[in-house]
């Protein structure tokens, strides 16, 4: 079990006071199980019930809803009165497992689903839905040494201007293949970056790979008039960020107007005052934006008026379901919108001749997609504008 927002508690009270809460905790915890079962202190928060004997799941049930029962009572420490509640997992020996380490990582597990069903509940140890609990771990654990033993790669989708069938620009695609895991999804390992940080340092080694890659295409004389980059709402929010970008322009001798960045719909949620400063910042020094998954989330268009965008890209979901009539219609609306706000279209996930031609039948020409290109490694890449010449 662990206690709901203990951490609070020490902040707003001082150690000491925490102290005496985890004592008066514990000596209610152990009057309440008696000879069912006893308690014992792992981490600062984190307690360990044993119940060494029950005829019935119910019965741990029944001792769980009594600890939840027990702690609506108010501990009164120096004057102070303080409630606390507890989120509890459950995990049962030997049906989940034999093994101790394992019991007290499924009891994590449990402990984790509680707290994210909204804290004070109790979870029972489920095998299936672990499993996705565990790879995220993996995940988070691996993360921490990825850059290190050179696990990142980036791979290079053009963009193609399908009325002249020349690639205009490419997007800047983060891959990553570990020994444990294998190859790893962006949609799967970029949210755990998020969440823990990691995201900064690898979106400074991704800013920092591309922008060289771009210096040393400049010094053979290869042509690549776009270079976009998706960019982390976490790496906005640095205040160092805007510094950085133009650094590693200034030292690899790039032109900023030859970079993209590019956001989602869901990054302009997290956006403040200050991050649109930055933006104006950026485009100042000639720096593009581009909106990413434009209509599939929020699509606050008040925001295209504040932010300085300079390429809208509709997402795959409408190309999909292109045969529709609304979505033909929806498609046709955002490519007035970007007409009339001076914005470049891009179109991404084109797969099929015949969306090609929709596409340009609505006024759409700038494509991105397996159609004309998967992603390639650099080295394809500029195998691929080689030959174009």
């Amino acid at each position: 079990m662990a206690i709901n927002y203990f951490k609070v508690i020490n902040h707003k009270f001082g150690h000491n006071f925490g102290d005496w809460i985890l004592k008066l905790f514990a000596q209610s915890i152990t009057t309440l199980l008696g000879e069912y079962g006893e308690l014992f202190k792992l981490e600062r928060d984190e307690f360990v019930v044993l119940i060494y004997e029950f005829n019935d799941i119910k019965e741990i049930e029944k001792i769980c809803n009594e600890i939840h029962r027990c702690l609506k009572k108010s501990f009164q420490v120096t004057g102070n009165e303080i409630y606390i509640s507890t989120s509890l997992g459950v995990t049962v020996f030997p049906d989940d497992s034999s093994d101790p380490d394992k019991l007290l990582k499924f009891c994590n597990f449990a402990i984790y689903e509680s707290k994210h069903k909204g804290k004070n509940m109790c979870t029972f140890f489920d095998k299936q839905k672990s499993q996705s609990y565990f790879r995220k771990i993996l995940i988070e654990s691996e993360l921490k040494n990825s850059i290190i033993n050179n696990e990142f790669d980036i791979f290079y989708q053009p963009q193609i201007d399908a009325l002249s069938n020349k690639i205009i620009g490419v997007e800047a695609l983060l891959r990553w293949n570990n020994d444990k895991l294998g190859n790893v999804f962006p949609n799967e390992f970029i949210p755990i970056a998020e969440d823990n940080g990691y995201i900064v340092q690898i979106g400074n080694w991704v800013l920092d790979k591309v922008i060289y890659t771009m210096h040393k295409w400049k010094e053979r004389g290869t042509q690549v008039d776009s270079v976009a980059i998706n960019i982390s709402p976490v790496q906005l929010k640095r205040s160092d960020f805007k510094n950085k970008l133009l650094g590693l322009c200034t030292k690899y001798d790039i032109a900023p107007s030859l970079l993209e960045l590019e956001i989602t719909e869901g990054t302009l949620l997290e956006i403040c005052d200050d991050n649109i400063k930055v933006f104006n910042q950026l485009v100042e020094s000639h720096i593009n934006i581009a909106l990413d998954d434009f209509g599939t989330r929020y699509s606050s268009l008040s925001y295209l008026a504040s932010l300085p965008v300079s390429t809208l890209k509709i997402d795959k979901l409408f190309v999909d379901g292109i045969q529709h009539k609304k979505n033909k219609i929806l498609i046709k609306s955002i490519v007035d919108l970007s007409k009339s706000l001076n914005c470049k279209l891009i179109i991404e996930g084109v797969e099929t001749e015949k969306q090609v031609h929709i596409l340009n039948s609505l006024g759409c020409n700038i494509m991105q997609g397996y159609y004309f290109s998967k992603p390639l490694s650099k080295e394809e890449l500029e195998n691929l504008l080689a030959n174009i010449k």
